[in-house]
């Protein structure tokens, strides 16, 4: 099973673990990634509000990279997802906007032709790899480890963009927990935003916003926070001293990037998957 496979900015600079464990776990699942070497930035979402067609064209190159290549495209940024999603509904619903895009994209011999289907790491596992084959590739169940999901935003809304995944109910990482033999447990803040695109501009707006959630997760019980979006780790993470600092008490949560709990059950070391690099040490016998 082959993808072209972008991991974005974050996993190759802040979260190069995230990439590393990628790599490792796709190898376990029998998945072939295709890097696309060339692909930029996706923009984030600023640039969408500064310079809409810059911000379509840089994500629409990418698609067309993929397209090249005749291959579904697997990001493991939410962020990333949502802005590739929104760029290719842009230019099917706008012939005129792909037609601009198009002119700019034949300077390098590029042309997007709509065709290419944008899946993230966790729609992989559930569509590409199926649940039967995931638990069948279990070999260390993740017995006793209580894991909180953190969905972060730009997953699940808005829904329009998500086929099976719906935005007020979502389960995905609960029912993936499961499977790899973790108790998922219930919190409120599960499907809310970590702040990240507010912290440039002010840090204390996502340490106050996230502070609750992980203080939820660890009075609901969780040992663990796993996210598929390496900006809800930067934060949930690597913001957790200063968000300690800001509620005057200990949590000493750890975060995993999903591919890395993924990891675990499938026998793959926590060195293997880079967990060390972590701010917030993953401590936890599995």
């Amino acid at each position: 099973m082959k993808f072209a496979y972008y991991p974005g900015c974050s996993a190759r600079s802040t979260c190069a673990e995230l990439n590393e464990a990628t790599h490792r776990v796709a190898a376990r699942l029998g998945l072939e990634l295709v890097p696309l070497e060339s692909a930029t930035c996706t923009g984030a979402r600023e640039l969408r509000a500064i310079d809409p067609v810059k911000f379509y064209a840089l994500n629409v190159r990418i698609l067309a990279l993929a397209e090249r290549e005749s291959l579904p495209l697997m990001t493991i940024c939410n962020t990333c997802t949502l802005n590739l999603l929104d760029a290719h509904a842009a230019v099917c619903d706008d012939a005129r906007l792909l037609q601009s895009v198009n002119e700019q994209l034949r300077e390098e011999g590029l042309e997007y032709h709509r065709t290419t289907r944008i899946s993230h790491f966790l729609w992989v596992l559930y569509e590409d790899i199926g649940e039967d084959k995931l638990r069948d590739l279990v070999v260390k169940p993740l017995k006793g480890l209580t894991v909180a999901a953190f969905y972060g935003c730009h997953i699940t809304r808005p829904p329009a963009r998500y086929g099976f995944v719906d935005s007020r109910n979502n389960v995905a990482l609960e029912r993936l927990a499961t499977l790899l033999g973790c108790e998922p447990i219930d919190y409120s803040g599960r499907t809310e935003c970590c702040g990240f695109h507010t912290a440039a501009h002010d840090e204390r707006i996502a340490i106050k916003l996230t502070g609750q959630h992980i203080l939820s997760a660890k009075e609901n019980g969780a040992k663990t926070i796993v996210t598929p979006c390496p900006l809800c780790h930067t934060v949930l993470d690597s913001f957790q001293k200063e968000i300690e600092s800001d509620l005057g008490q200990k949590l000493d949560v750890p975060v995993l990037h999903l591919p890395q709990l993924v990891g675990l059950a499938l026998g793959l070391s926590p060195d293997e998957l880079n967990i060390d690099r972590h701010m917030i040490k993953f401590g936890v016998d599995v």
